[in-house]
């Protein structure tokens, strides 16, 4: 079976670091509201989760899907260096937004393992260079870690877990899939959230509300933080006019582009290139 629809499927990548712990420390026990991702490359580690501490050594993975309860600590005469990769806007087929089908955090998924380290270092090697794009290679190395968590979970059947999903979250999870997709490829159009109910067969309130129970914001905000961050790539042209950029991500008024680009950047589009 296939999880994912290759033409919606995008997810955002909140966070990709990897840390070196070489000090005796503890972290307290939390939970996050995204899917977060923990692999550790190198040394060894002792993570809380299923309610209990665990001992963990490099190639490790972790999956915390949102909700799961985990701490970390590093004991001392011991050191690691591990991945984190916090990711939200992650829509599969039958499952809770932003969640994965994994059992527990802690994987054993035979050879896709090894794969999933492959990309890890990668992904490393990228934060570290930062080369031209470096953030869209990123990505998609971020896909291909995902891609290689569902094989490995759908070939290890004792990883997998298969939450309920009822048919109204289920269209509720498509509705919000099909809006992030229309926004993110019409976003230079001009958009109402009336046409966006209408052209899905919802209510504007019932959208409004599915839509914020699912990304944290309103489908307008979303559109402006699309336009505001393709307006931002396209700052980095020093030939292009402030009122050029603003037509050319939706916006008409050069002066209601740039108020919301500072309150969103706390910076004028003028200074994005000195930064």
């Amino acid at each position: 079976m296939s999880y994912t629809d290759a033409k919606t499927f995008n997810p955002d990548i909140l966070y990709a670091f990897d840390p070196w712990n070489k000090n005796e420390s503890q972290h307290e026990r939390h939970a996050h509201d995204f899917l977060e991702i923990s692999i550790l490359l190198e040394g060894q580690a002792t993570y809380w989760f299923n309610d209990c501490w665990t001992e963990l050594q490099a190639g490790q993975i972790l999956v915390f899907n949102p909700g799961v309860q985990h701490a970390e600590r590093q004991k001392k005469g011991t050191y690691s260096h591990q991945l984190h990769i916090g990711i939200k806007n992650i829509a599969l087929h039958e499952l809770p937004r932003d969640v994965l089908p994994n059992k527990t955090p802690k994987l054993e998924i035979g050879e896709y393992q090894y794969k999933i380290i492959d990309k890890a270092w990668q992904l490393v090697n990228e934060i570290d260079h930062q080369d031209v794009d470096f953030r869209l290679m990123s990505k998609g190395i971020v896909i291909e870690i995902l891609v290689y968590l569902l094989r490995g979970l759908a070939v290890r059947s004792e990883n997998y877990d298969k939450p309920f999903v009822s048919k109204t979250e289920k269209r509720q999870n498509q509705l919000v899939t099909n809006i992030i997709y229309f926004l993110e490829n019409h976003y230079t159009e001009d958009i109402t959230l009336e046409q966006l109910a209408r052209d899905n067969y919802v209510s504007p309130a019932y959208l409004s509300k599915t839509f914020k129970e699912a990304t944290d914001m309103s489908p307008i905000n979303y559109l402006i933080q699309i336009r505001l961050k393709n307006a931002h790539e396209l700052l980095k042209d020093e030939d292009t006019t402030v009122k050029q950029i603003a037509s050319a991500v939706g916006y008409e008024d050069a002066y209601h582009f740039s108020k919301l680009f500072k309150k969103y950047y706390g910076i004028s589009p003028s200074q994005v290139d000195e930064k």
